[in-house]
């Protein structure tokens, strides 16, 4: 049985203030988002006695708190309620974030799938110490977002524009797909773009290609609370997800 436990997962994070001064999305679209994600989830979780919360405003002053703020960081946490019995899966998104150049309506959504995947993706688990909280590694999170959760949120949320293909090479991908749609498949790699405006932002590790694959073979899955996978193995990942593959190697093992 979980505790009363909260456990904090900065799992987007970069601890600057963002110097964009011209909303990439506005707090109206966000507000669509977090709806989607209600409207999609609360009915399934509830009869899993658990629940989402997304930016969640602790008082009528706090409403609006998070999107004020300019960082960039997005950040997953949980809660059990000892009395109630329901574990709620909380959600932050910093306008900040959404506010990078770049960012879009989806790439705030799959952002938000992938918090939630820390919460309800499945193993493999982060080894944290807090006794019966299981949280999802990075890249099974990654994962969980685009071969399961965006897939559902595309459903409650229109897309903003023509959905066209990135490239002659993301086209055959799709093109070849063997069960979801061909629709789908394009908007989840425009959808990709936005999660690279992130990716590029790091200056450790700018570099990622859709042609290209990490070569990493790991033989156990790395566990530790803090362990992000390289920049070209997230964008496996979340390829794989959408083109319906395993999981890649270079930080899943069987």
């Amino acid at each position: 049985m979980l505790k009363n436990t909260l456990v904090l997962v900065f799992t987007y994070a970069l601890f600057f203030t963002s110097s964009y001064t011209h909303a990439q999305i506005t707090e109206a679209d966000f507000r669509l988002v977090t709806q989607a994600f209600h409207d999609e989830y609360d009915s399934e979780l509830k009869s899993r006695n658990q629940a989402i919360s997304i930016n969640p405003a602790s008082s009528p002053a706090m409403i609006g708190f998070w999107w004020k703020l300019d960082e960039v960081r997005a950040a997953y946490s949980s809660l059990f309620d000892k009395d109630t019995k329901i574990l709620t899966h909380y959600l932050f998104l910093l306008g900040g974030y959404a506010r990078m150049s770049g960012m879009t309506r989806d790439g705030v959504a799959a952002t938000l799938c992938h918090e939630l995947g820390h919460g309800i993706g499945g193993g493999p688990y982060k080894n944290y110490e807090f006794e019966d909280t299981d949280v999802s590694v990075e890249g099974q999170a990654d994962y969980f977002a685009f071969r399961y959760c965006l897939a559902r949120i595309f459903k409650r949320l229109p897309p903003t524009g023509p959905v066209k293909p990135l490239s002659d090479y993301t086209d055959s991908l799709c093109k070849n797909r063997p069960v979801t749609s061909y629709a789908f498949c394009t908007r989840a790699f425009q959808t990709l773009e936005s999660e690279r405006t992130f990716f590029k932002l790091n200056p450790d590790d700018p570099n990622s290609s859709y042609d290209q694959h990490d070569p990493t073979t790991v033989t156990s899955v790395e566990k530790d609370p803090y362990f992000y996978p390289s920049t070209q193995c997230r964008l496996d990942t979340m390829m794989n997800g959408i083109l319906e593959k395993e999981r890649p190697r270079c930080w899943y093992a069987p």
